[in-house]
């Protein structure tokens, strides 16, 4: 079911096709990747984590693709699967400040100056567009992926008995307490609504999705995160050695029983423009996934 609609966000209306091709019960997680491929590198990013997460996610879930506006033949491929949603968002995110004529958007502006408002504009698309009776939402960036069976019912058991949200990663570089990363953090809808919460940034201090974990400590709720090795290196030494998980260079999580269960690149590439800063390329990110992980999970079906 393919639908055009205009979503007024922010005080911008945001012109979008909805293709619709999974409708689940609402006590389904809903998970939501943010995509923006400018080029063939990061469609090969969003290819793998879309192929990692239908590899690793045997528990029943509605998978959504928010695209911010690339160009539609990237989008060729997926917009004719049948396994996930997907939201094209035909119009630029453009944050409030470029709103007005005292403010005129930059001629040559474009989602690079402002990705943290895009990621967050796209989250709130999805806030609108999923059932309003869903459970859990859970964000993932196209960068990131699962790795291990099992690991949406081990984030998703740990909500409830005052837990609002679990995430993979909790980052203490912008609050002293720490907030959930919108990478791969999975939240009580319910209560995200009932508090009026929202994914939007407050640059410079908080960053997409960071007001999440922050209202909901505010009203009395905690949050759960994984063991990470960005915050936490020496974790590394628990992964065996012959697993190809050791000796990549990417953000690592565990659970409870310190089996690796996600995985994300971001520190190795900034944003979606495929730019090399430090960690594996996206070329390489893309072999290891493919030939060590898919390729294992694969012959285990």
């Amino acid at each position: 079911m393919n639908k055009d609609l205009h979503i007024p966000i922010d005080g911008k209306d945001y012109a979008v096709t909805v293709i619709r091709r999974v409708v689940a019960p609402a006590e389904v997680p809903r998970l939501v990747v943010v995509s923006r491929l400018p080029n063939d590198a990061s469609v090969g990013l969003l290819e793998t984590c879309v192929r990692s997460i239908r590899s690793f996610t045997p528990e029943p879930h509605e998978l959504w693709v928010v695209d911010n506006n690339s160009p539609e033949g990237n989008l060729v491929s997926f917009m004719e699967r049948s396994n996930l949603n997907l939201v094209l968002n035909r119009t630029e995110p453009l944050p409030p400040d470029f709103h007005t004529a005292d403010h005129p958007v930059p001629a040559d502006a474009d989602q690079k100056h402002w990705g943290s408002y895009a990621n967050g504009l796209a989250l709130e698309l999805a806030v609108r567009l999923i059932d309003p009776q869903s459970r859990y939402l859970m964000s993932l960036h196209m960068d990131a992926l699962p790795c291990r069976s099992g690991w949406l019912t081990y984030l998703v058991s740990k909500l409830g008995f005052g837990v609002g949200a679990a995430g993979v990663r909790m980052d203490r570089a912008r609050t002293p307490e720490g907030v959930l990363h919108v990478l791969g953090c999975v939240v009580d809808f319910q209560l995200f609504k009932q508090l009026g919460l929202d994914f939007f940034p407050d640059l410079p201090q908080l960053d997409t999705g960071d007001k999440v974990t922050i209202g909901l400590r505010k009203a009395g709720y905690k949050v759960f995160h994984c063991p990470n090795t960005v915050w936490e290196p020496e974790l590394i030494a628990n992964i065996p050695r012959s697993s190809p998980l050791s000796r990549l260079n990417v953000d690592r999580a565990f659970d409870d029983k310190g089996n690796v269960i996600f995985l994300h690149l971001g520190r190795g590439v900034r944003k979606s423009t495929g730019e090399h800063r430090r960690g594996p390329t996206v070329e390489e990110w893309v072999r290891v996934i493919h030939d060590c992980i898919l390729g294992d999970a694969e012959v285990q079906r």
